[in-house]
């Protein structure tokens, strides 16, 4: 069975959830670089007005798939937070339902329904920013 390690910097910025056991590396200098374009997306999303503050990137060997943002408003859709528009948009266009080969970074740790579409989808790997108490907590 897979195991799922969650560790976090000094300063608990960032949080790294591992499917496979021995993946309790340091965040790495490129960890930073999506993370920062997952949050870059969730500013875009804010100021297009298309849904609350929360952006998501997914990655498959150091290249950007797809980068997204929340679109609850703008689809008129609760289910379309960041992480599955992302998810969703990655199996377009990779044109399968299985990620295993890819990574997921998220503004801001996943809500229940976006983990359990991460764990579907097979990602391996999700980094997130903000914890959910300063996230999407205060949006439910």
């Amino acid at each position: 069975m897979e195991e799922t390690n969650v560790i976090e910097t000094k300063d608990g910025t960032i949080a790294v959830a591992s499917a496979f056991p021995g993946q309790q590396e340091a965040v790495r200098d490129r960890d930073h670089k999506f993370l920062t374009r997952a949050v870059e997306e969730a500013y875009k999303g804010v100021e297009c007005g298309h849904g609350g503050p929360f952006g998501a990137v997914v990655v498959r060997d150091d290249e950007v798939v797809v980068s997204c943002h929340n679109m609850v408003l703008n689809n008129t859709d609760p289910s379309a937070h960041a992480e599955v528009t992302a998810i969703r948009e990655a199996c377009k266009k990779l044109n399968r339902i299985e990620l295993s080969d890819c990574e997921i970074y998220a503004s801001c740790e996943p809500c229940p329904m976006c983990f359990g579409a991460i764990h579907l989808s097979r990602l391996k790997r999700l980094v997130y920013g903000a914890n959910a108490e300063g996230g999407y907590r205060n949006w439910v």
